[in-house]
């Protein structure tokens, strides 16, 4: 199935908008002079075309198990079971003699979705047509129709390929679809001709079956979609009736359909057909993800002795989870998939909802109200407050499983909005905080310490979704990776700054910046990380490029924003990145260290110029290089401080 993203979206938005503004053009332009022109000249050729003679058929038959039901205007209507893939076989009777084509009307129906031309989503895929006369297939030596979905010509209805086919776009708009296949030779017919038609409908798309339509033969040297005038049946029957006896209705018919063909808005016509087709290859381009559905009929599954698959005396298995669950049984005897989902998130079942509150609850205060946070069973430890865990597991089922309503319940609580600054004796009477007394202080996620250096920049790119990326990483760390030998290369632009969340992940040879910081490789399923205190996190912080680049952007801000003196500059610098302004010792050491920086880069320029070059943004050139890079070594001190990477 098709799983648009955003930007996807937005796409298909702007091109239907285009295209209501284009339609609006061609509702509104004056056309009465040209359209009573063109009336008077149809008036004759409408009088002689009845070309068309719908047949009704004998028999109506589905491969794919749908009752195919023949209507009183001679359509077929397809009802009951819908398969995937289907064909039809439809025979017809008829005494016409030199019958030179055949017409397929794909119709619309009440009981569709969107009330359009079948039972899927509305639209069909047709992959081939074909007609015999008794045991001979009849050779088509054309195919046209009165629309067709961009990329899905009628043309490829004449090829059995399952890859193509014609369709109507029915997904879109509901409207009847007409085509006409043109015999390469006419057929003598006469009394008690039969004709075998067959339909396939075997695309890659489920349930892309016509769910309506109506088959009717043609004696006419040159068989056109819609008699011999190419109308359509309702514009053909309100010119059938004198000028001045047309209904308010049958006038707008007529009207409506000048507008597609007058020759004043070709222009206009041809700008809709392009942002048509723009839009529908938009459309055709969404990304498509694998939908799993149950079989009709289960497999039998064996207990298979001493593994061997072979072996098939083992005793046969039902689909089941462990006991201790205490799962029950499923209402129609055999467990299925959907069974445990309805399970896993029933009332009778607050498990779920216990350890995703806790996990959550984790989140916000450093630990859960039950630890380990990947053993709610007999290992892990009893809740420390089992009520409030009930109660937030009851409150998370009882709000529709709504997870931003629990996010907005815990950080708008008073236990959260805590201060982690505790006296001594609260500490030392629970230093593992398990009574809740404070808020919890613990060092960010391995991803959130890159984003917060890049935020506090100003670099950091916030766009949502999209393709991995690759941010900085040492030459050669992926030298030893084979099977097959790969190359790491930085992206250039917004990759190199958007959030660690997107990092291109290699489980084998993890981005070394990260795994300082303790992020799992992702082999494993890991619900709770460890967090180390190790030199290597230091160096990352002062030495990987993504931090080094940081803290010159950074001291671009500070130098820009940060005010005239040193000691505003650091209170700017504090206040952006700690939320709090510098005591008057850390003024101090910051300000003699700017001065002691500042002389060492104006006696030497190439020391500040290569520290300036760290990163693929340039630096500015209105800035003085050597004052910049003093700054930047301020930047990096702040970007290093111990409370810039923990959460208080």
């Amino acid at each position: 199935t098709k799983v648009p993203r955003m930007e996807d979206k937005a796409k298909v938005a702007s091109l239907e908008e285009e295209l209501a503004e284009l339609r609006k053009k061609i509702a509104e332009v004056n056309l009465a002079a040209g359209q009573k022109t063109w009336e008077a000249g149809l008036q004759k050729t409408l009088a002689e075309s009845s070309d068309w003679q719908a047949i009704k058929p004998t028999s109506a038959k589905s491969s794919g198990g749908a009752t195919l039901k023949v209507q009183t205007d001679h359509s077929v209507l397809s009802t009951g079971k819908n398969p995937a893939k289907d064909d039809y076989t439809i025979t017809l009777a008829t005494n016409l003699k030199n019958i030179t084509g055949i017409r397929l009307e794909a119709l619309t129906h009440e009981s569709f979705p969107k009330k359009s031309l079948a039972r899927g989503n509305g639209n069909f895929v047709l992959t081939h047509f074909s007609v015999a006369k008794g045991k001979s297939p009849v050779k088509i030596a054309s195919a046209t129709s009165d629309y067709s979905q961009a990329n899905y010509p009628v043309a490829n209805a004449l090829k059995p390929d399952s890859k193509t086919g014609w369709a109507g776009n029915g997904h879109v708009e509901a409207a009847n679809r007409t085509a006409v296949f043109v015999f390469e030779k006419p057929l003598a017919g006469g009394d008690d001709t039969t004709l075998t038609i067959t339909l396939k409908h075997q695309s890659q798309y489920p349930n892309h079956n016509i769910g309506h339509f109506r088959l009717s033969l043609t004696t006419a040297a040159e068989p056109k979609v819609r008699g011999g005038h190419n109308l359509p049946p309702v514009v053909a029957a309100a010119f059938k009736q004198p000028t001045a006896q047309r209904d308010a209705a049958q006038q707008k018919a007529i009207a409506d359909h000048y507008r597609t063909i007058a020759p004043e808005l070709a222009e206009v016509r041809k700008a809709v057909a392009a942002k048509t087709a723009a839009r529908d290859a938009a459309i055709n381009a969404y990304p498509t993800t694998l939908v799993s559905t149950s079989m009709s009929k289960p497999r039998m599954v064996r207990v298979l002795p001493r593994g061997n698959w072979l072996d098939d005396s083992g005793d046969q298995v039902q689909p089941a989870v462990p006991g201790f669950l205490q799962f029950g049984q499923a209402p129609e005897g055999r467990a299925s998939r959907m069974d445990l989902a309805d399970w896993i998130v029933a009332k009778d079942n607050p498990l779920t909802a216990r350890v995703f509150v806790n996990r959550l609850w984790a989140m916000f205060h450093g630990r859960g109200l039950a630890t380990p946070l990947d053993d709610f069973g007999a290992q892990g430890t009893p809740p420390t407050h089992p009520a409030l865990l009930d109660w937030l597991a009851i409150e998370f089922m009882e709000n529709g499983w709504d997870v931003k309503h629990m996010v907005k319940l815990m950080v708008s609580s008073g236990t959260y909005r805590q201060s982690s600054v505790a006296p001594k004796a609260v500490t030392d009477k629970d230093p593992y905080n398990l009574w809740l007394a404070r808020q919890g202080r613990w060092r960010l996620e391995a991803e959130m310490v890159r984003d917060n250096a890049l935020a506090v920049s100003g670099l950091l790119v916030k766009t949502i979704g999209g393709a991995s990326a690759k941010p900085y990483q040492p030459a050669g760390y992926w030298a030893h990776l084979n099977f097959p030998k790969r190359s790491w290369k930085a992206d250039a632009g917004d990759g190199l700054y958007r959030r660690g969340l997107y990092t291109y992940w290699c489980r084998t040879f993890l981005h070394p910046s990260l795994a300082a910081f303790n992020a799992p490789s992702r082999e494993e399923c890991t619900v709770e990380r460890v967090r180390s205190n190790t030199p290597q996190q230091a160096l990352v912080l002062l030495n990987d490029p993504t931090y080094v680049e940081a803290a010159r952007i950074f001291a671009e801000r500070i130098l820009k924003d940060g005010g005239k003196t040193p000691e505003s500059r650091i209170a700017f610098a504090y206040q952006l990145a700690l939320h709090r302004p510098p005591s008057a010792a850390e003024v101090k050491i910051l300000v003699g260290l700017a001065d002691k920086h500042l002389k060492h880069y104006q006696t030497d320029a190439v020391a500040a110029d290569a520290l300036l070059k760290n990163g693929a943004k340039m630096a500015d050139e209105a800035l003085d290089k050597s004052k910049l890079a003093a700054w930047t070594s301020i930047a990096r001190v702040v970007l290093n401080l111990h409370e810039n990477i923990t959460r208080n």
